[in-house]
């Protein structure tokens, strides 16, 4: 995040955000907190103030929707929580150059809450200091010496970058914009996903360095333009991290159940080894008339069926003993490579078992933190893996758009699916009628899900349904969160506290095989 688009966003935020009550603090991921605050700019309704920490690309925004939380939250969580939950946001400092913004919160002993894009958040009893207004470089900037950039703290790095492909004229016109301060923000997304947001409009030609095709958004409200951005990519990239760090311990398991049939393999070469002593053994005693009861040899040379076998012997034993031993190992092993292959068959469904959790865990969103199949890399969109280990009663689908569809192949499909769906996934069934139950899968509840994978999931209902020969069919949709299984009823039926709407689709009965191709 630029400093002058952390300037436009301060102060478009700061006035809707006094007076805000902040209420919890979490931190759904590595170096992002999340601030939910109550009230401020005259309204009654929530807001998540979401500050991401990076050296390379931090971030703050304000959202209307909070990612789940689902881990212990860290010690400065809950030293946060400790002075800054209850308390009012009476004052505020923006140090835009800085990038830090200083709220003032109300009580006896005023604290200052610092929201820091390089180091995170910290409190402070001092109250910071206004900013002065900066130095900005006056003339031809061509003129400057190449090092020059150091002395000028408003020519940021994401401001020369753009500085390189405009003229002086041009370039000296979009500082004096940026030191009037105000104006629009430009939301650039291209077609693999990407967001960059910019204070300024970028250049054709950098666009054209960045690679890809881009598009861009002008927009007037930087707050509203920054929480589209922030969803796409702090949200996104904290659901890949929640994946990852459930599929972990599967992996670790997986991993040493993998080491444990290697070192079962190794057994397997011991016990064989053992086992064929057998005919070594059956050797000897076929030819033992030839050494008395009482002979110890280091090695005997026998006649075998393909020539000379020389067999080394115990010399501390008699012969006859070494031939009871060639037996005695020989039935060891055998009964070694029983066990072993009971035990390899334990080891390797335990192993199948953790892996297919893990593909659950990587897969059990969109196609943007969807696993990859064997031995190929990962990639998003409709070409990603569907999960394995899933419950038989529910078929999984992967739409045109990348999103995970689960559908119930029966009413206990139909109770499984809405087990597996999170509170923001959406959830569909057709109107007026039995059906499939449909769960399409979202990374957070801000999300947006296209047309056409809401199209493709009514056709699967649809297709399970009292209207599957018919031309079109009606279907309803809500989120997860408003579908409640009902008490002392048949599995699969549910209460339906809120719907999100409906739409009618087109029955398409070979969309199914399509999508599985996909």
């Amino acid at each position: 995040m630029d400093a002058h688009l952390f300037r436009r966003f301060c102060d478009a935020l700061v006035p809707r955000i006094m007076g805000a009550r902040m209420e919890k603090i979490h931190a759904p991921g590595p170096g992002v907190t999340v601030f939910s605050m109550y009230g401020g700019d005259g309204r009654d309704g929530k807001r998540h103030l979401v500050l991401k920490a990076d050296r390379k690309s931090p971030l703050l925004f304000s959202a209307d929707h909070r990612i789940p939380v689902n881990a212990q939250p860290p010690a400065f969580v809950m030293r946060l929580r400790k002075h800054v939950s209850g308390k009012r946001i009476t004052r505020a400092v923006c140090r835009w150059t800085e990038r830090r913004l200083w709220l003032g919160l109300s009580g006896d002993v005023q604290t200052w809450l610092c929201l820091d894009l390089r180091e995170g958040p910290s409190l402070s009893l001092e109250a910071p200091l206004p900013e002065d207004d900066p130095a900005w470089p006056d003339g031809d900037l061509s003129a400057l010496p190449p090092e020059s950039w150091k002395e000028w703290q408003v020519l940021t790095p994401a401001l020369r970058r753009t500085l390189a492909f405009l003229d002086p004229l041009d370039a000296g016109a979009l500082l004096m914009d940026l030191q009037s301060g105000g104006g629009d923000v430009f939301l650039y997304e291209n077609e693999r996903g990407r967001c960059e947001i910019s204070a300024w409009p970028l250049p054709a030609k950098q666009l054209k360095v960045m690679g890809g095709t881009w598009t861009e958004t002008v927009m007037e409200d930087p707050v509203a333009a920054l929480a589209k951005a922030g969803e796409t990519l702090v949200y996104g990239e904290v659901a890949e991290h929640a994946r990852q760090a459930a599929a972990r311990p599967f992996s670790a398991e997986a991993s040493r159940l993998g080491k444990l049939l290697s070192k079962l393999d190794n057994e397997e070469k011991r016990l064989s080894a053992m086992r064929d002593r057998q005919k070594d053994a059956l050797l000897l005693q076929s030819q033992l008339y030839l050494f008395g009861p009482a002979d110890k040899l280091d090695s005997v040379t026998l006649n075998g069926p393909e020539g000379p076998v020389t067999l080394k012997l115990d010399k501390k034993r008699t012969v006859r003993e070494n031939m009871a031993d060639m037996f005695h190992q020989a039935g060891r092993g055998r009964r070694g490579l029983e066990h072993l292959a009971r035990r390899r068959a334990e080891v390797q469904a335990q192993k199948e078992e953790a892996e297919a959790a893990r593909l659950r865990m990587l897969a059990s969103v969109s196609g943007a933190g969807a696993a990859p199949k064997a031995g190929e890399k990962k990639t998003g969109g409709k070409n990603a893996a569907l999960p394995q280990g899933l419950p038989k009663q529910v078929q999984a689908f992967r739409s045109s758009d990348g999103f995970l569809m689960l559908r119930g192949r029966d009413t206990r499909g139909n109770a499984l699916a809405l087990k597996l769906a999170a509170a923001h996934d959406y959830w569909l069934h057709t109107a007026d009628g039995p059906s499939a139950h449909v769960i399409v899968r979202r990374d957070h509840a801000g999300q947006e899900v296209p047309e056409r994978t809401l199209h493709e999931a009514g056709v699967l209902a649809a297709l399970k349904s009292w209207q599957k020969d018919a031309e079109t069919a009606s279907i309803q949709y809500s989120l997860a969160k408003y579908i409640h299984p009902m008490k002392n009823a048949a599995p699969g039926m549910v209460r339906i506290d809120r719907s999100e709407g409906a739409f009618r689709v087109r029955i398409e009965p070979d969309l199914e095989e399509r999508l599985e191709k996909n």
